[in-house]
């Protein structure tokens, strides 16, 4: 969402328009020397600010390690089923056996008849009652019609399925004559365990359950970015200090990519982040971006 906050001379006294489409809001300006300056303010993330979030889940696309029965570098959680056990990461370019993305995937097999699954889990480190976006990738290589074929996705304190102290992300239940491309499942998480266990439990007799590309990432609420102007004539910059890790940055036009991040440090006052400017002496355009 833009805004444009255009400063206009209003003999010998400035006022700030504030434009959202045809909505026009007044806010209190000074003079500012009879200077006449259109400055753009976008609020919250720019649609085209590309960041990247920390993945909290080790060798999640599986890359790392190789291709191996029952190894699985970085996962600290394994449980092959008591029977018919046949799982972990391999490496193919004959579809339907293929990776969602890179060279290395993950494969269930297991037999409903045993009553166990082949599980592979990894512990986390969260922050309780912050959210996390949890996203992963299922498919299957053959047919599971009317086979059972399922895989469970917990996470909780439990390396098993216990809904006492687990919450169900994903009950997946492939029934099909042919193999299923990947699918992208994604659940936003608020943590009630500091400690839990992320957790996939396959069942697929008589084909394989594919599994890639596990990520969770802290969810960063976008804080909205708000400007005034000081007494002595110079731009406010405030958002809630609530969100840190946010940099702001400026631009001669929304047209460019040029965009450049300010070196000034924001100062925390009260519950807002708080970053002062001098007046520009032309058009400029700001933001808030995460790096």
């Amino acid at each position: 969402m833009v805004y444009f906050l255009e400063l206009r001379d209003k003999g010998g006294a400035s006022e700030i328009v504030r434009l959202k489409g045809t909505t026009m809001k007044k806010l209190n300006a000074l003079n500012i020397n009879g200077l006449t300056i259109t400055i753009g303010l976008v609020l919250g993330l720019y649609s085209g600010a590309a960041f990247a979030q920390t993945n909290l889940i080790i060798n999640g696309s599986f890359e790392s390690g190789g291709a191996a029965e029952g190894v699985f570098q970085g996962w600290d959680w394994t449980g092959p089923a008591g029977n018919n056990s046949d799982y972990g990461v391999a490496q193919s370019t004959i579809a339907p056996d293929v990776a969602q993305q890179g060279d290395f995937y993950t494969y269930f097999h297991g037999h409903p008849n045993d009553g166990t699954q082949d599980c592979l889990g990894q512990s986390v480190n969260l922050t309780v009652g912050a959210q996390y976006n949890i996203t992963y990738y299922l498919g299957t290589d053959g047919t599971t019609l009317n086979t059972n074929a399922a895989m469970w996705v917990v996470i909780g304190s439990s390396f098993a399925i216990d809904y006492s102290v687990d919450t169900l992300l994903t009950a997946y239940y492939p029934n099909s004559a042919n193999a299923l491309p990947y699918q992208k499942f994604t659940t936003i998480f608020t943590a009630t365990n500091a400690n839990p266990i992320l957790s996939f439990h396959g069942v697929d007799p008589f084909s394989s359950i594919l599994l890639d590309n596990v990520s969770m990432t802290l969810v960063v609420p976008s804080p909205q970015l708000n400007v005034t102007v000081s007494p002595t004539s110079k731009l406010v910059f405030t958002w809630n200090s609530s969100t840190s890790g946010f940099l702001l940055q400026g631009n001669l036009s929304l047209l460019t990519t040029n965009w450049v991040t300010l070196t000034n440090q924001p100062v925390t006052v009260g519950s807002s982040n708080q970053i002062i400017l001098p007046a520009p002496a032309s058009n400029l355009f700001y933001r808030l971006t995460l790096p």
